[in-house]
């Protein structure tokens, strides 16, 4: 008989996370005047906070799919691409009725199914690395940690150049199957299976500092506008930095067991159901936000009642979905 797959705790934790990040980058509007410099760093240090969450969930990616081993190509393809194609088809429905019932215009929404600009070019950055697992997969599989540190040794020199927007450094000279999105995924494979030579104790120590120092670099560096003219979401070393030091410190905080208590507690219940929502919760909550912009008190005494209610309500309408028959399967739970 088929047993159920026991649930590793600290990946929970991290998509948890994550898909709060990625709500934190589209509620800071919520902040009321910001009046004084202490205010304007409040509000980038929460921002910048969110831009963690992609990383994370491309990290977790690689460490549950890579060095695997795939028999079947067509299978592995058919069964990744329905857990995100049709939850994808189910939210657009729901987020283009939404944009209708708030008069958007055609164009805009066009815009919202592509990606430009819109939280969609994530589903469609997923598709490209599914698409590229398997072969990144076998060569993992062929040379092992050596082929992580070589493919990743590559993709941070993409991300140190695109930083300083200067990838590629000349014209011809493209790295471009190493460039990108595509580094995460190796890099949360190599994370979850590096043997290292610390304690488990030094090793999440090593992550927060890692985690806090990349931050603050990046909250400096934005509130002072100098930061170049570079991407600044995610293919950045700072952003890179800041996702190695929080995967690092929760996997190893795990590892010292100091998650114990909470496992299997409410605090625990309520982070897995955070983590087995977490992709409906991404569509989802384009459409709370859309209903809470309406009653943005725009005040910095109410900005966490509204933050909270906001991911309440993004987790909540998967949820009941997930209860319903037939919309289970697409309510991305």
């Amino acid at each position: 008989m088929k047993t159920k797959k026991e649930r590793i705790f600290y990946y929970d934790l991290l998509r948890a996370f994550a898909i709060i990040a990625v709500i934190i980058c589209h509620v800071d509007f919520y902040f009321g005047p910001l009046n004084t410099p202490f205010e304007v760093i409040a509000q980038l240090t929460f921002h910048d906070i969110g831009r963690i969450g992609v990383p994370i969930f491309l990290m977790i990616s690689g460490a549950l799919l890579l060095n695997r081993d795939y028999s079947n190509l067509g299978d592995f393809l058919k069964r990744r691409f329905a857990r995100i194609i049709y939850p994808f088809i189910f939210w657009i429905i729901l987020i283009t009725l939404t944009n209708f019932h708030f008069h958007k215009p055609y164009s805009y929404m066009w815009n919202v199914f592509i990606g430009n600009p819109s939280i969609m070019w994530y589903f469609w950055t997923l598709i490209g690395i599914y698409l590229a697992i398997p072969i990144i997969n076998i060569f993992i599989k062929e040379y092992g940690e050596t082929g992580c540190k070589y493919f990743l040794a590559i993709w941070l020199i993409t991300i140190i150049l695109n930083t300083f927007n200067m990838y590629p450094l000349f014209p011809y000279f493209k790295l471009d199957y190493f460039a990108g999105f595509i580094g995460y995924p190796v890099l949360g494979y190599y994370l979850s299976t590096k043997k290292f030579s610390y304690s488990n104790r030094k090793m999440w120590i090593v992550g927060l500092l890692i985690l806090l120092i990349s931050l603050g670099i990046f909250v400096a560096y934005t509130y002072s506008n100098s930061f170049p003219s570079v991407e600044v979401m995610y293919q950045n070393i700072l952003v890179a930095g800041m996702g190695i030091g929080m995967y690092l410190f929760i996997e190893y905080l795990d590892k010292e067991n100091k998650f114990s208590s909470i496992k299997n507690n409410a605090v625990g219940k309520t982070i897995s159901s955070i983590s087995l929502c977490s992709y409906g919760m991404y569509f989802s909550h384009v459409i709370i936000i859309m209903f809470m912009s309406k009653i943005n008190p725009h005040s910095n005494i109410l900005f966490p009642a509204m933050f909270i209610a906001t991911i309440f309500l993004s987790w909540l309408l998967p949820y009941i979905f997930s209860k319903i028959p037939y919309i289970k399967k697409v309510s991305g739970v």
